[in-house]
């Protein structure tokens, strides 16, 4: 198993656009065109991310699935602001996508979106995961404050997808392998979203009182 790495996406994206002879936001644009009444994948990203998402659009396809991403398939609504009309497009979109994708890279935490998503999602719907996309050599995916309550997506020497179960620390402070430790991507999607999602490792205790 291995993480999925900025280059190679990256140069997946550069044969996609070249092959066109667009640029890689152009080719979004294009595969979006076609309107579906429902998705595979809301693929939770950040528009700074354009090329990046461009590779990982085309490997998710690719293996089958349909992906919805939001300022692709709908370029005519402003990212830039927060407000109640952005908020129900969004959440509308996600109502007809079946599981959410966190595509965490350098850039995604600027997003003023994302976390509101992986968020609503998680509350509503509960397939969450975090997909990584590395820089060269990292042998590690180190995730970032609450992303690492969520299983995240590993490939194997194939290009399958697979989700693989963060470690829980105990209240103990031990540290706690749930299994399974992991599962086809696939496998997740059909399975009951409350086999991955955060759960609680020991009882919660009421902070006591000092006065």
């Amino acid at each position: 198993m291995t993480f999925i790495l900025e280059s190679d996406v990256r140069a997946r994206a550069h044969r996609r656009a070249k092959s066109s002879g667009q640029t890689p936001q152009d080719v979004l644009t294009d595969l979006a065109a076609v309107r579906r009444p429902r998705f595979d994948i809301f693929l939770s990203q950040t528009t700074r991310d354009a090329e990046i998402v461009l590779g990982v659009y085309d490997l998710l396809v690719e293996q089958g699935y349909s992906v919805f991403c939001d300022w692709i398939a709908a370029p005519e609504v402003s990212r830039s602001q927060v407000s109640p009309a952005n908020a129900a497009f969004v959440r509308g979109a996600m109502m007809i996508c079946d599981t959410l994708l966190f595509l965490d890279t350098e850039q995604a935490d600027q997003s003023l979106w994302m976390c509101w998503e992986l968020g609503w999602f998680d509350g509503n719907k509960g397939h969450v995961a975090i997909l990584p996309v590395l820089a060269d050599k990292t042998l590690q995916y180190r995730s970032r404050e609450f992303l690492g309550l969520y299983p995240y997506i590993e490939v194997d020497e194939k290009g399958q997808l697979f989700l693989r179960r963060p470690v829980v620390v105990g209240p103990t402070g031990i540290t706690i392998l749930e299994a399974p430790n992991q599962r086809s991507f696939q496998g997740w999607r059909s399975a009951d979203a409350s086999e991955f999602r955060p759960r609680v490792m020991g009882a919660w205790r009421e902070p006591t009182s000092q006065y």
